[in-house]
């Protein structure tokens, strides 16, 4: 059994090797069993290279290639790393009966494949922060709550903190906070420099016009409400729900997805319509976002810029045809996996 050559970077680790420089055929397809014929690591990468026949022994089949990202978990018996694969969610698949695209493919990915970065709150190399590492995902997966800000200042956690103030809907008051009372010199620097930004620096923890803004808000909620009754009655098979942070002016909408993008698992989505600005020129967006496991897409929907609350209490009814409308849309939208 002739084994395939292959150029094999430094770096690389040829977990085990079952490929050979033969073409499937009646005769020999029954080599072309098992799990798996082609295994290559590489731990500075944190990348995977898996290749496989499938069907198994079915000359009707074709290779099969998935690059899967690594995960760092020390071993206590061992006290060294070991390497686990996030099988569930392959970077990339491709699938070939050519015996020679495929060793084009592989000998491109070794050359080029990029290092996968482990986000994970970590103790130490391969030990996960359990409590900030649950807050992060939190972060990441769900709305900005209160309860949510309170725990990430709690911790003071660098990265954390980070993360929050690289969120779009951390409030001026927040940023404020952290530029005081952030975990290190570097998360109060980015702080500082996030009032100064165009985002923040014409706003003060006290503008955003008093009593006026807090009931235009108010009356943004009702609407957001009665745009959650209709899509409610209209499509009771999503299971919407409405998430809403007044302090922030931020309102999102979830639904029960089933499409799926690059992965096999279905996306979560979401519509979010902001209110952000000062008491003399407030903006107003809305827009759609998807989550893969390893991506996120966000569309805009509609941007009202440079209102003012006169202006955008006489848009309200504007406001509520459109997120609806908008909604409805983002359900049935479909995305190419190849995107």
């Amino acid at each position: 059994m002739n084994l395939q050559p292959l150029e094999i970077p430094t770096g690389w680790t040829v977990d085990w090797n079952l490929l050979t420089e033969t073409d499937p055929t009646e005769d020999n397809i029954h080599e072309f069993t098992g799990s798996s014929l082609l295994l290559i690591s590489s731990h500075t990468r944190l990348k995977a290279i898996d290749v496989s026949w499938q069907p198994e022994g079915d000359i009707n089949g074709a290779y099969q290639l998935q690059v899967i990202c690594l995960l760092p978990k020390f071993n206590t018996k061992t006290n060294a790393l070991d390497y686990e694969g996030v099988w569930e969610a392959p970077e990339l698949e491709f699938s070939t009966k050519n015996r020679l695209e495929l060793v084009d493919k592989l000998n491109h990915l070794l050359f080029y494949l990029k290092p996968y970065t482990d986000t994970r709150i970590l103790l130490q190399p391969g030990v996960v922060d359990e409590p900030n590492e649950a807050i992060r995902q939190e972060l990441l997966t769900n709305d900005l709550t209160e309860e949510l800000v309170e725990r990430i200042m709690a911790s003071n956690h660098k990265k954390l903190q980070e993360l929050l103030l690289d969120h779009k809907a951390v409030s001026y008051a927040d940023v404020e906070k952290l530029s005081k009372e952030g975990a290190t010199k570097g998360v109060k620097n980015k702080a500082k420099q996030l009032l100064n930004s165009k985002q923040f620096r014409n706003l003060k923890s006290e503008a955003l016009s008093g009593v006026d803004k807090a009931k235009l808000i108010s009356l943004i909620t009702n609407k957001m409400e009665a745009v959650l009754t209709e899509l409610q009655q209209l499509k009771p098979e999503k299971k919407f729900t409405l998430k809403t942070h007044e302090p922030n002016g931020y309102w999102s909408f979830h639904w029960k997805s089933t499409k799926i993008w690059k992965t096999e698992h279905y996306l979560k989505e979401w519509f979010t319509v902001s209110l952000y600005g000062n008491s003399d020129a407030f903006s107003l967006s809305g827009s759609h976002s998807i989550k893969d496991v390893f991506e996120q897409l966000e569309e805009g929907h509609f941007l009202y810029k440079g209102k003012t609350i006169e202006t955008l209490f006489k848009m309200l009814d504007t406001i509520e045809k459109q997120t609806k409308d908008a909604v409805l849309k983002a359900i049935d939208q479909q995305f190419d996996p190849s995107f």
